[in-house]
């Protein structure tokens, strides 16, 4: 078995990269490092922070019950809008760094390690995608929310509790009955009075297992999967968003077109990723980069997203 040994201790010295110092090796060539599959951050509201390492978050709404039957002389009945949820997001210091000693510089015989030394900027990104992945596999667990419920959930608590529950959560692998079902969880949406509120779905996110599936609910011109010849108007034209950064192969998602804060979906920057210089005290050290960012993400309620169990 061929075992690739190298030195993991953050330097490109002579035993990280032995064979740029071979002299019976012909070629050596660089590997591609691309950011594939980063799609998850058109779903996230991202915010600026000028200080402070917490972000509290909520909202006042402004919907009141219907207006009654009320005479003139009659005493007038008076409502007060339902407060929000409060969401405290602590924000988090995130860093790595890559050196190369000066030997190693000098002996590279094939002028290879400026080059891998550029990895730092993307392997930020691919974090920052993990991240927000992570808030959608765990969309069923943890109540986490500010209502204290998962980002989906088939019973949130309205702001004015007196009207009930809504709901956000569907079940069952994805089919185009179950994507109807779960369409309509956006359709029958209401607000915090439990008045309708409907929200329209504008993509389907689904991991990679479940790309043709999807393309295929979403593209057909008639009904899917059925031998009928009845037009498929409701779920025909969605876009589909694939992302191998889910770790569940069955769950999936809806978004719908609500913007801002209404997303429910957040990403708050006190330092944006950047790279700078370490400025060793080693002479013989001749590139020190850290790359660094300060910032969180998180959920406080979310009626832009429907998701589904998959099971």
């Amino acid at each position: 078995m061929s075992v690739n040994y190298f030195s993991a201790n953050g330097t490109i010295d002579r035993t990280a990269a032995p064979d740029l110092l071979n002299k019976a090796i012909d070629t050596i060539w660089m590997q591609r490092n691309v950011l594939a599959g980063v799609v998850l951050d058109k779903y996230w509201e991202t915010e600026s922070k000028d200080s402070g390492l917490t972000h509290i978050i909520s909202s006042v709404t402004s919907q009141l019950p219907l207006p009654q039957e009320n005479e003139d002389m009659e005493a007038l009945p008076y409502f007060t809008p339902a407060p929000g949820y409060d969401k405290t997001f602590t924000l988090i210091n995130y860093r790595s760094g890559i050196r190369v000693t000066d030997t190693m510089l000098r002996a590279d015989r094939f002028s290879k390690i400026m080059g891998m030394i550029t990895g730092q900027i993307k392997s930020a990104s691919r974090l920052d995608e993990y991240l927000r992945a992570s808030i959608l596999n765990n969309a069923f667990t943890g109540d986490d929310g500010a209502d204290d419920k998962d980002l989906c959930d088939d019973a949130h608590p309205h702001e004015n509790n007196e009207r009930g529950t809504w709901d956000n959560k569907g079940t069952g692998a994805l089919s185009a009955p179950n994507l109807h079902a779960l369409r309509l969880l956006a359709r029958n949406m209401t607000d915090p009075q439990g008045d309708p509120d409907w929200a329209t779905p504008t993509d389907l996110l689904v991991p990679n297992e479940l790309e043709q599936t999807a393309l295929e609910l979403t593209k057909s011109d008639g009904k899917p999967a059925t031998a009928l010849n009845d037009p498929n108007v409701l779920i025909n034209g969605l876009g589909v968003t694939t992302s191998p950064y889910l770790s569940s192969s069955v769950q999936h998602y809806l978004f719908c077109d609500r913007m801002g804060d209404e997303k429910g979906l957040y990403e708050f920057v006190l330092e944006p990723w950047n790279i700078k210089d370490n400025k060793p005290a080693n002479a013989d050290i001749v590139v020190d980069k850290r790359v660094k960012a300060i910032k969180t993400f998180g959920f406080t309620v979310s009626k832009n997203v429907m998701g589904s169990t998959g099971a």
